[in-house]
């Protein structure tokens, strides 16, 4: 019996660009993608799968495999919980028209943000959050970056402590699906449902429901998950039947992890795929 030829090689499946609240736009990440020894990778935008196209040549030319991805931000009391979406058709009318109202509640929460720190004095235009931009997809961390150009805080983590973070004085609840929608709607674009960095997220007690929805993969190789978290996780994994996937949550050079941090096999990158073949088989 000739056992099937495993492909060798890491994968990295959580990655950001300019599209969102990256600092690298998508030629530059597949660049240090390449450099960094990675054989596939899933650029994860906030809200948006407009990277992939861009994406997808630069990578086939160097020669690293590139997975449709996404970072979908659901609602759940109050809270953002982030699920991360594989192998989804970026050209799905559903999906699109799902973003494109994101990206308006997205607007809308920004100048509510600011109109809130204006009451502290602190007076930042619209547009100069918008600079910040290079997608379609606006967030805190634009109105971050504002704060500090302004001087108005000294870092980046200053910012989302002092005024942006959950329960800051400048904090403005998300609107938007809840997970268990969010989960079917990345299913009805063809892909594959992930919880993003679990222990960051602290809803535990929302996995079961999820699993219910169609969760299929739930972040194990995360830089922010170690020793017994990880375990944890791990063992989470294995009860549900989750797939345990990861990555770097990579945004900027200058940042604490860099792609291929985790060294994540590529074996997890067939597991998933396997996963998702079997859920669309019995899907139909």
């Amino acid at each position: 019996m000739i056992l099937p030829k495993l492909k060798l090689g890491f994968a990295d499946l959580h990655l950001h660009t300019t599209l969102s609240d990256g600092s690298l736009t998508p030629e530059e990440l597949i660049q240090l993608a390449a450099r960094r020894g990675l054989k596939c990778i899933s650029i994860t935008d906030h809200d948006s799968l407009s990277s992939y196209e861009i994406a997808k040549p630069l990578a086939a030319e160097a020669g690293i495999e590139l997975i449709p991805g996404i970072e979908v931000s659901a609602v759940w009391q109050g809270r953002d919980i982030h699920i991360l979406g594989y192998f989804c058709d970026p050209t799905n009318l559903a999906m699109n028209t799902e973003l494109a109202e994101s990206a308006k509640q997205r607007i809308a929460r920004i100048k509510a943000i600011l109109k809130k720190l204006s009451t502290f004095g602190i007076n930042i235009a619209f547009e100069k959050v918008a600079g910040y931009c290079k997608g379609k997809v606006m967030g805190r961390p634009h109105v971050a970056m504002a704060l500090v150009d302004e001087e108005y805080v000294s870092t980046f983590s200053d910012a989302f402590n002092k005024y942006l973070g959950e329960g800051a004085p400048a904090f403005v609840e998300k609107r938007g699906l809840n997970p268990q929608q969010t989960i079917r709607l990345i299913e009805n674009a063809g892909g594959i449902a992930v919880l993003a960095h679990p222990y960051k997220t602290s809803a535990d007690v929302l996995i079961p429901d999820l699993v219910e929805a169609g969760l299929k993969g739930i972040e194990t190789y995360t830089p922010a998950q170690k020793g017994a978290v990880a375990r944890r996780y791990r063992e989470l994994a294995e009860h549900y039947g989750l797939v345990g996937t990861g990555g770097s949550d990579f945004h900027s050079e200058n940042g604490p992890y860099s792609p291929n941090c985790m060294k994540m096999p590529y074996s997890v990158v067939e597991e998933l795929r396997e996963r998702r073949e079997k859920s669309r088989a019995e899907w139909f």
